[in-house]
């Protein structure tokens, strides 16, 4: 029998595309743990101003019970690359990498849940330990959706649309049927 997912870590893209669809507590739905890397974090509130930055930094402020941004060596790499003026493209997926390997360096039996929207994650897919399941927003909602977790994930992908959200990637299901029946097994099993 597969162990439960024990922790949720994830890339920048869906909390861009949650935060403009006001469904940042979506990601509270399965009762886990959520690891934000600082390298995400980062990407995604450091223009003050910009669409989402201020909510998601007082989302995670109100959540800190189950919310937790997690340092990484990359995180300090993309403060120096910030501060000589360098490109920080793709550090938040490898600080999220990063994030997942300590953590499961730290406890050997869990697994892992990496919420992703870019598709550079599904090609380094060979990199990430075998014990993290990738899983795009869309087909997050939709598990959610289907344990009765959220009312409907068109809803929150239209709503992210009409904030000039690109989402048409995430109204088609992914490949990894899996992970999304062991997620919804999951999460049938913390209903109340």
């Amino acid at each position: 029998m597969t162990e439960a997912f024990s922790l949720i870590v994830t890339d920048t893209s869906p909390l861009f595309t949650l935060v403009l669809a006001d469904s940042l507590d979506a990601l509270l739905r399965p009762n886990l743990p959520i690891n934000i890397p600082d390298a995400v974090y980062i990407e995604a509130t450091r223009v003050h101003g910009a669409p989402g930055a201020e909510q998601i930094v007082a989302w995670i402020n109100d959540h800190l019970d189950q919310v937790r941004i997690v340092p990484t060596d990359i995180g300090i790499d993309q403060q120096r690359r910030l501060e000589e003026g360098r490109s920080t493209r793709g550090l938040g997926e490898l600080a999220a990498i990063e994030t997942l390997e300590r953590y499961l360096r730290a406890n050997p039996r869990a697994e892992a849940l990496l919420l992703f929207e870019d598709t550079d994650v599904m090609k380094r897919r060979a990199i990430v330990d075998e014990r993290v399941s990738l899983i795009s927003t869309g087909d997050f909602l939709r598990e959610l959706e289907l344990a009765h977790m959220i009312q409907s994930t068109d809803y929150i992908l239209d709503q992210a649309a009409a904030q000039g959200r690109n989402v048409e990637k995430q109204r088609m299901p992914g490949q990894d049927a899996a992970t999304r029946e062991r997620l919804r097994r999951q999460m049938r099993g913390h209903k109340d």
